[in-house]
This record gives structure tokens, C-alpha cells and sequence, in this order.
């Protein structure tokens, strides 16, 4: 009876055994075969990271990638700004060139301002050039350039305006101002201009000129 007894205890124990051992073969590994739930889920979460365009393990969302590219784009920018020198506008860039035009014609007006000897002589090339850079200035800003030359330049240096003066193509207004200033001048440079203009019937002063001769008597008969 007892035989019989120990027989039944270890057959029972070898099935639990087998049982066991067939249970452990049927169970999902871990390292390859059968992944598991949290193992599919990763899988799952990378593919969906490459679609949207996350790289692999970066665990960046594409609107924080944006802000961080954004960012040192802005930096970069930044450095490139304190780097070099700032690019004017156009309306910076005609205003700096009307600045400098008005500039070299008050330079050369105080060239002449003063009475030394060297600055007497006026020649023909310095009447030239000087209706050049006045021509030069911008419209808006001409009577107010003319203005400071006929206070500046003196009696001795004015022969410097005449070639403003005889310029017909110039606004009238402005041509006026300078025939203005001369008849306000001494005498002997005063006549040497008014009998220029009266060789030249279109000149816009031309009437003004006819008459002063003609009532001062120092017209030609």
C-alpha cells in the first residue's frame, strides 16, 4: 500500500514538472520572439516619432524644434547686426547724398569768405565750379545755400557769383536773389555785371538792368 502510495506522489510530481516546463516554453519572451505590450507600444511611439519627423530618441516636439531652430536663427542674426555696419534705407541713402552736395558748395563758399590775398582773385574755373555744385544742391535746399553765399562771400570775392547769376537756365527767383545782392554791392563790381546782363535781352533781368543804366546814366548811348 505504501509502494502504491510513494508511485502516485511522483508521477503527481513529474506532471507538475512537465506542466511547468510546457508553461515556461509557451511564454512570451523578452528578448526576441514575443515582445511584449510595453515593448509593441515603443515600437509604435518611433514610428510615429519618423512620420512627424522627430529623430529617433530626440523626445522633442516639432514646435519645440521650430522654437529652438527659431531661436538660433534669431541669434545669429543678432550677432551679424552688432558684427557689421547697419544697411541704410534708400530714403538714409538720399538724404546722405543731398547732405553731402550742400556741404561741398558751403565749402568752397567759405573758401571765399574771407579777403586775403589769394582770395581775391577769382578766376574763371573757380565762377564754373561754383555753378556747378549749386546746380547740384537739391531744389529745396538752394535758397537757403544762396543765401549764406551772399552773406559771406564779400564785395572783393563776388565776381564768384556770376556765374549764377548769368545762369538762365536757374529758377528765376534765385537768379533774382543774386541780382539783388549785386546791386547792393560796391560800384565798380556792381556795373561790370549789370553790363553783362544788358548784352542779353533774355535774361530775366534784363528790364530791371535796362533801367537802372538808363536812369543812373551809365548806359551806353
Amino acid at each position: 500500500m505504501k509502494k502504491n502510495t510513494l508511485f502516485a506522489v511522483a508521477v503527481a510530481v513529474i506532471a507538475l514538472v512537465a506542466a511547468a516546463v510546457w508553461f515556461a516554453l509557451r511564454a512570451p519572451r523578452q528578448d526576441g520572439g514575443h515582445e511584449t505590450d510595453a515593448s509593441e507600444s515603443a515600437r509604435v511611439g518611433r514610428i510615429a516619432d519618423a512620420k512627424s519627423g522627430v529623430p529617433k530618441g530626440s523626445g522633442k516636439s516639432a514646435a519645440e524644434r521650430r522654437e529652438t531652430k527659431d531661436a538660433g536663427e534669431a541669434s545669429k542674426d543678432e550677432g551679424t547686426a552688432e558684427g557689421g555696419e547697419e544697411e541704410l534705407t534708400e530714403e538714409e541713402k538720399r538724404e546722405k547724398e543731398e547732405e553731402t552736395r550742400v556741404e561741398a558748395f558751403d565749402e568752397m563758399t567759405d573758401k571765399f569768405m574771407d579777403t586775403e590775398e589769394e582770395r581775391k582773385a577769382v578766376t574763371m574755373d573757380d565762377v564754373k565750379k561754383f555753378r556747378e555744385l549749386f546746380k547740384r544742391i537739391p531744389k529745396d535746399r538752394k535758397e537757403e545755400c544762396l543765401h549764406r553765399a551772399l552773406n559771406l562771400i564779400p564785395d572783393e570775392n563776388v565776381m564768384l557769383l556770376a556765374g549764377i547769376l548769368m545762369d538762365k537756365d536757374e529758377d528765376k527767383e534765385l537768379v533774382e536773389l543774386v541780382f539783388n545782392d549785386i546791386l547792393n554791392r560796391d560800384e565798380s563790381v556792381k556795373q561790370v555785371l549789370l553790363k553783362e546782363i544788358i548784352k542779353d535781352r533774355s535774361h530775366p533781368c534784363w528790364a530791371d538792368t535796362a533801367w537802372i543804366l538808363d536812369v543812373t546814366g551809365k548806359g551806353e548811348k
